[in-house]
């Protein structure tokens, strides 16, 4: 081979060369990178670290944690700061204090955080929250400060193959991740919010998307009890007439009694003065002032999400049922007859905001940011 010869083959080869070494070189740097991951035992001790700087956005990590499908609830809701007339209206784990009052207190004024499955993000590409492996519910929320931040969890992007271990207690291997301000102006958040998420520790999530990452169940990859509140709101568009309300009262309390719960009826005298309806396990709003009206129901989701999500749908089916009788009783006429604004038993509907405009309206616009971060990654790789 002459010099030319050589020099033109150097020329061409150059690139695909200097493009395999590069793709070589990662792979060796990945599974070094993989075996020193530092290990957690919990998503608070993570988010610890991350808030603390001990740990920096690409590291790898192992957490030993609880991987769901089930993602919190991201609007903010109606509904009664109240589960009931005594601590055991609710169900799931109870709220429990050194100080009894406090625990009373928090018991009978906290909810089940309303929970639902997030719809895939794109092809093969699904969203996650890491809960603490021991956790007995997917979070509170309540009046008492610090009710929301009993249960920490740090959301995840996954490949459908780590999906198998859902609501397991497993050790899920992956890379750190950071929400840039970029990745919420592009949804019209304004930086200063990005700013308040990077204080508090919510700008962060785990990649377990990468070839190399892994989730591995813990001893015999049993599916254990955890605790959500499903929800569901709607609102009536009254194009003629008018609705009594105590028919609509009368109409929830039906539903509840059709679905195997004994109700009982209560009235804020001041403010709104909204009406609830309440069984043990159950709760609904109605708004006296506008035509408003909502539904929390606690459940257990690890283990019995299909016949819970049977039963609170028979509830809000009859509801909406009951307001087209109440409204041809009163001669009036709603526009929107059998639909709901939005239910945690229809992700695809209920998550819909995800893919709207208005995303600094809701209470977790990371959330939508995360689900953006794969194909932006992809775009410009």
């Amino acid at each position: 081979m002459d010099d030319n010869t050589a020099s033109f083959l150097s020329q061409q080869l150059y690139p695909d060369l200097k493009n395999w070494i590069s793709t070589l070189a990662k792979k060796l740097r990945t599974p070094v990178k993989k075996a020193n991951a530092k290990v957690f035992s919990s998503p608070p001790d993570l988010l610890t670290a991350l808030k603390s700087n001990h740990l920096q956005a690409d590291e790898w990590v192992t957490l030993t944690c609880k991987p769901s499908t089930f993602g919190p609830f991201l609007r903010n809701h109606f509904i009664s700061p109240i589960i009931g007339h005594h601590t055991n209206m609710r169900l799931g784990p109870q709220v429990l204090s050194e100080n009894p009052i406090m625990g009373i207190l928090g018991q009978v004024t906290s909810h089940l955080k309303p929970v639902g499955i997030y719809p895939p993000i794109d092809d093969d590409l699904y969203q996650l929250c890491l809960y603490p492996s021991d956790a007995e519910a997917f979070g509170m929320i309540g009046m008492l400060p610090g009710m929301d931040k009993l249960v920490e969890y740090i959301p995840a992007v996954c490949s459908a193959k780590h999906l198998t271990f859902s609501n397991v207690p497993c050790n899920v291997r992956g890379i750190v991740r950071q929400v840039s301000p970029s990745m919420l102006l592009e949804i019209g958040v304004p930086i200063e919010r990005w700013e308040e998420y990077r204080q508090s520790g919510d700008i962060w999530f785990i990649d377990i998307v990468d070839e190399y990452a892994e989730v591995s169940p813990l001893g015999e990859a049993v599916t254990t009890e955890i605790w959500g509140g499903l929800y569901a709101s709607g609102h009536m568009e009254i194009a003629d007439g008018s609705i009594q309300i105590q028919s609509l009262v009368d109409g929830m309390a039906e539903g509840f009694r059709s679905a195997g719960f004994a109700p009982h009826v209560t009235q804020n005298k001041a403010a709104r003065q909204e009406i609830m309806v309440y069984g043990k396990g159950i709760r609904a709003v109605i708004d006296t002032k506008a035509p408003l009206y909502s539904i929390h129901m606690d459940a257990e989701l690890g283990l019995e999400f299909s016949s819970n999500k049977l039963k609170f749908e028979k509830v809000t089916k009859s509801y909406l049922s009951a307001i087209e009788s109440v409204a041809k009783n009163c001669s009036a006429e709603i526009s929107n007859l059998h639909d709901l604004d939005f239910s945690y038993t229809e992700s695809a509907k209920s998550y819909s905001i995800l893919r709207s405009s208005g995303a600094e309206l809701i209470a977790d616009p990371v959330g939508v940011a995360i689900r953006d971060w794969h194909r932006k990654r992809n775009k410009s790789a």
